[in-house]
């Protein structure tokens, strides 16, 4: 895989943050829940309320929505699923890829469920999440329509973020995103996989309230519900040391950010991303800028295009005044809804947002072109 080293000045790259992760050959519940079973089981992986539900635990009611719907549904079928911002949806979701069945994934508040899908099984799906990493897994919604996820790609996502972001181990995470979300999906596992804590909690009332019963080292969230949410709570001197990692999808005031930073609490990082790329660009806590979105997190390799036509300019990010940003990952979704799905360069994907950057290697968002 190309490295990120031609178009990021090596200079303003992190200390110690590596450029390129290798995609480690397991499935999801292996990577996130399993292995952390065979240590020692009480480690809390997820929160519910003000109790932490330790590896083994997980790993059993994992194991019983694994087995609910091996009985429901035949191998090859697929399993609708809908959940908020809850360890029981978090639960759910974490069974549904564990069970070999693709997954299509619905944000939804309320009780998380799941019930066999109406419509027909995609070709390429089999029986077994555990050997076809590749192969459509989760169908999550996208920017212009669902997009499928295979086991690699989710994973790829995860451990790109939790990579560039330097995350150490035994930190306690919180998120307002569904598990059924990209955003969700992308944060539970970067936890996950270091074997964390993630608190999942609804924008509104439940966001503060976690926050102030786990004291989390990370918020994941967007400007409005940050806004909404911690605004007029916060308490002084709540979240320091935190960060905060505010996820845009398009352009965004920078305004905006500082208030949701200070309103949550902590250093305010953007991250850029979409269903289809999974994260793109995000801030580090060592070197960011409010107007900047970022940098090229780990693993991904970001090409300037021509703004009308996206063939890819021979060229630095430094050098042009504006480009299309494209891009390539192992977190790049495998296939899409017909009628949906943005547009390939080659095997670029063009996400339709235009950019520019400084000298310093900083990207900045904007303009927002449907491709």
């Amino acid at each position: 895989m190309p490295k990120t080293i031609s178009i990021t000045p090596s200079w303003y790259w992190p200390e110690g943050i590596p450029r390129v992760l290798g995609v480690p050959p397991y499935g999801l519940d292996e990577m996130l829940v399993r292995r952390w079973a065979r240590r020692p089981p009480d480690r809390p992986l997820l929160a519910a309320g003000a109790e932490g539900i330790g590896a083994g635990e997980l790993a059993e009611r994992v194991g019983a929505i694994v087995q609910a719907i091996e009985a429901a549904i035949p191998a090859g079928g697929r399993v609708t699923v809908k959940a908020g911002a809850s360890a029981e949806g978090a639960v759910v979701v974490l069974g549904a890829l564990a069970s070999g069945r693709s997954a299509r994934l619905v944000p939804a508040a309320g009780s998380a469920s799941w019930e066999p899908a109406s419509d027909v099984p995609i070709e390429s799906a089999t029986s077994s999440g555990a050997t076809c990493l590749r192969e459509p897994a989760a169908l999550v919604p996208g920017r212009t329509g669902p997009v499928w996820h295979s086991q690699r790609s989710l994973l790829a996502g995860a451990l790109a973020l939790r990579g560039f972001l330097g995350a150490g181990d035994g930190q306690v995470w919180l998120s307002t995103f569904s598990p059924c979300s990209w955003q969700g999906l992308c944060g539970l596992g970067a936890t996950l996989a270091g074997g964390d804590t993630v608190v999942l909690a609804e924008p509104g009332d439940d966001a503060p309230e976690a926050d102030a019963t786990w004291t989390p080292t990370w918020v994941l969230t967007s400007m409005p519900d940050a806004l909404a949410s911690w605004q007029r709570r916060r308490r002084k001197g709540d979240g320091a040391g935190r960060a905060v990692l505010l996820f845009v999808e398009g352009p965004f005031d920078p305004d905006e950010r500082r208030a949701a930073g200070r309103a949550v609490g902590g250093v305010a990082l953007s991250v850029f991303g979409l269903g289809e790329t999974g994260p793109v660009f995000a801030s580090h806590p060592s070197w960011y800028l409010d107007e900047a979105v970022g940098l090229p997190v780990t693993n991904m390799h970001v090409v300037p295009g021509d703004p009308d036509t996206a063939e890819p300019i021979n060229t630095l990010w430094e050098l042009v005044d504006e480009a299309m940003v494209t891009v390539w990952s192992p977190s790049l979704a495998v296939g899409h809804e017909e009628g949906s799905g943005l547009r390939r360069v080659g095997r670029q994907v063009v996400t339709g947002m235009l950019a520019a950057s400084d000298p310093n290697g900083m990207l900045y968002l904007t303009d927002e072109r449907i491709t």
